[in-house]
C-alpha cells in the first residue's frame, strides 16, 4: 500500500509525469514577507508551472498553475508594473460595449 504524498512530497515532483524535481528545476521570482512565488520547469516532460507559495498560522499554503512560458519570460513579465483596477474597468467597458474589437486590442493593431 502506498503512503500518502505529503505537501513537501507534491511539491517535490511534477504534477504532470511525477518526475523528481531538481532545485536547478525551480527559480525564485519573488520573496516577500510569508509569499513565494516560483517557476517550475520539469527536466523530464519540459511542463512548467507557476507556483505561489503562502506561509501563515495555518501553514503552507500552495497554488499552482501551468503555463506555456519559460522561465525567462516569466521572470520578463513578473517583473512588470501591475495592473491596476483602472485598466481592468477600462477594459470592461471597452470589451462590453460591442464596439471594442478585443482581438483588435490584443493583437496591437
Amino acid at each position: 500500500m502506498k503512503n500518502k504524498p505529503n505537501q513537501a512530497d507534491l511539491l517535490a515532483k511534477c504534477s504532470v509525469c511525477e518526475n523528481l524535481l531538481d532545485p536547478t528545476d525551480i527559480v525564485i521570482l519573488s520573496e516577500k514577507e510569508q509569499k513565494t512565488t516560483m517557476h517550475i520547469t520539469c527536466a523530464k516532460c519540459r511542463s512548467a508551472a507557476i507556483v505561489f507559495l503562502l506561509n501563515n498560522q495555518l501553514g503552507v499554503m500552495s497554488v499552482g498553475m501551468a503555463t506555456d512560458l519559460d522561465k525567462e519570460e516569466v521572470a520578463s513579465k513578473f517583473d512588470g508594473e501591475a495592473i491596476n483596477s483602472d485598466e481592468v474597468l477600462d477594459l470592461y467597458q471597452f470589451v462590453s460595449s460591442g464596439e471594442g474589437d478585443i482581438m483588435r486590442l490584443v493583437k496591437g493593431s
